[in-house]
């Protein structure tokens, strides 16, 4: 499972990511001639399962239920990578001081700019790409509990919104007099991280089914692309690098091989060179930062290492 910062999981890089939390239209216009993500239909599947079952998060795989197909693992991708990032969040909020003297309200001025900016951003994308394109394409070809899912979600924003709305009173009080809104954090994000959790599972329990009934590998490819492109370079940079993490985690080495293997070839250096050492660096130290003793620098500086990179500024 992924630890907290300084026992980061891969990277030697010092590079530097741009943190919006929305893409632009330019940013958007840019994406859609380049394939962002990775294709699991050029993945073999064979006998062995992708997963090792034993670091697996989720409530559906495990030893006993390891996951066998692109099926399975087009859902384990993202749910695994937000699983952990709840983790340690869960982690962070509960080891906030209840009262933050003014040596520590580093601690929750940092965590708050990472939910904000981060955490908050690639969930609500993720659940509003699954509203607007996945469950009408599955809906496209079979019957589905679109319905139940729907309510889900915006049960699920509205919780991550009251969250996101301490943070933010946390920011902009830079920290001062905060009580009331850790006391908020320390009792909503547990909730929180419960019913997501039990979110994940209902798809874990009910999609994969519905896509080996109906689908092709390379039609859920296309969906999943579209999906990637309506996010843009932005939220790829906030979100890509949680996912190659988490399964370099829970994924043999042999999957996790193909899987690395399926980016294409620049957006697999962007990744590797620019946005994980970045994730590392700056976001997982501002969601780790309640953990902390000493306030950490974060260290941006550009991908190339110098100040005007193309990559940098899109």
């Amino acid at each position: 499972m992924e630890q907290p910062q300084g026992q980061a999981l891969a990277s030697t890089s010092d590079d530097k990511l741009v943190a919006v939390s929305k893409p632009d239209v330019q940013q958007r216009r840019l994406s859609g001639s380049l394939h962002l993500g990775p294709r699991l239909s050029s993945i073999k599947f064979g006998k062995n399962s992708p997963a090792i079952g034993s670091k697996l998060t989720s409530d559906v795989f495990n030893n006993e239920n390891l996951p066998t197909d692109w099926a399975d693992v087009g859902l384990l991708i993202p749910h695994e990578a937000i699983r952990r990032q709840m983790t340690m969040m869960c982690q962070s909020v509960a080891a906030m001081p209840r009262s933050p003297g003014k040596d520590e309200r580093w601690k929750i001025t940092m965590f708050s700019s990472w939910f904000v900016d981060y955490f908050f951003v690639s969930v609500e994308e993720h659940h509003d790409a699954e509203e607007k394109i996945y469950f009408p394409w599955i809906k496209s070809k079979t019957e589905y509990p679109e319905k139940v899912f729907s309510k889900s979600h915006e049960d699920l924003i509205a919780a991550m919104t009251v969250i996101k709305d301490a943070c933010n009173e946390i920011l902009q009080k830079e920290g001062n007099g905060c009580t009331d809104q850790v006391a908020l954090l320390k009792k909503n994000v547990p909730e929180f991280e419960t019913e997501m959790r039990a979110h994940l599972k209902e798809e874990e329990e009910t999609i994969p089914q519905a896509l080996r009934d109906n689908f092709t590998e390379e039609e859920n490819d296309k969906t999943v692309e579209k999906i990637l492109q309506g996010g843009g370079f932005a939220l790829m940079k906030k979100f890509l690098p949680a996912v190659i993490l988490s399964t370099q985690d829970w994924a043999t080495p042999e999957f996790y091989e193909d899987f690395i293997g399926s980016i294409p070839l620049p957006i697999k250096h962007l990744a590797i060179k620019y946005f994980i050492p970045d994730f590392e660096n700056v976001a997982m130290t501002m969601r780790d930062a309640p953990t902390m003793e000493h306030e950490p620098k974060l260290r941006k500086v550009g991908c190339c290492g110098i100040s005007f990179c193309f990559p940098c500024i899109l």
